[in-house]
């Protein structure tokens, strides 16, 4: 099963990865940068969420503030919120000279007793890097315009990476 998650998550995030680029040129806008990674997290203290993350992400930054890709978060049994949460990317904010990036999605919460919900919810990444130093936060909207923090994350294998187009 975890192989099956893992691969459909790799498969989504490289159509988000690849069609993306193709449909912004012939919006007039360009690519500032891509955000890729994937691998497992720790929730930290501070969110309501709590155990382990499995995660990908694949998504294309563009200069109007748009975004395209994938972000897929599946929370393993075990933690107090099992489930999965994924979407699109619409789009961001932040500093690409190393600030935080805001990540605006469009999503898809499935929990533990299989019913799919719409919602919105938010990522942002404080912190690129692997294992012990990749960081980012998930906040989900519970009201219109009103977020609240769910999890706090710690990269413990794999990375989370941006790269200036």
């Amino acid at each position: 099963m975890r192989r099956l998650i893992g691969t459909f998550s790799l498969v989504v995030v490289l159509v988000g990865v690849l069609a993306g680029p193709a449909s912004a040129a012939r919006q007039g806008r360009t690519v500032v940068a891509r955000i890729n990674g994937g691998g497992t997290a720790v929730m930290q203290d501070g969110g309501i969420a709590q155990g382990i993350t499995h995660w990908g992400a694949g998504v294309t930054l563009y200069s109007d503030g748009s975004a395209s890709g994938h972000i897929d978060c599946v929370d393993q049994r075990g933690g107090n919120f099992p489930g999965n949460i994924f979407g699109e990317v619409t789009s961001w904010s932040g500093n690409l000279d190393g600030g935080p990036i805001t990540l605006n999605v469009a999503g898809t919460f499935v929990g533990a007793g299989g019913h799919p919900e719409d919602t919105s919810f938010r990522v942002t990444i404080q912190e690129f890097g692997g294992a012990g130093v990749g960081r980012w936060t998930l906040e989900v909207e519970v009201l219109p315009g009103v977020f609240a923090l769910f999890c706090i994350e710690l990269v413990t294998s794999g990375q989370i990476v941006l790269r200036a187009a």
